[in-house]
C-alpha cells in the first residue's frame, strides 16, 4: 500500500466528502507550511538573539565629559 500524498492538500474549498485531493494542492499546502515554518523560525532566531551595541571611543569620552560637567 503506497503512501497517499494527496492526504496534504489542506486548502479544500468544500466538505472534504465532496472533494477529491490532488497532488498540485498537495505541494502548495507543503511548500506554504514549509514557508511559514521558515518565517517562524527566522522570527525566533531574531528574537532569541541578542546584540548588544558597542559604544565607540568618541561617544564614550563625550559621554564622559558631560557626566563630569554637570
Amino acid at each position: 500500500m503506497p503512501f497517499d500524498f494527496r492526504r496534504f492538500d489542506i486548502y479544500r474549498k468544500v466538505p472534504k466528502d465532496l472533494t477529491q485531493p490532488t497532488y498540485t494542492g498537495a505541494i502548495i499546502s507543503i511548500c506554504c507550511c514549509l514557508f511559514i515554518l521558515f518565517l517562524f523560525l527566522s522570527e525566533l532566531t531574531g528574537f532569541i538573539t541578542t546584540e548588544v551595541p558597542t559604544l565607540g571611543e568618541e561617544s564614550v569620552q563625550a559621554s564622559w565629559q558631560w557626566l563630569t560637567q554637570s
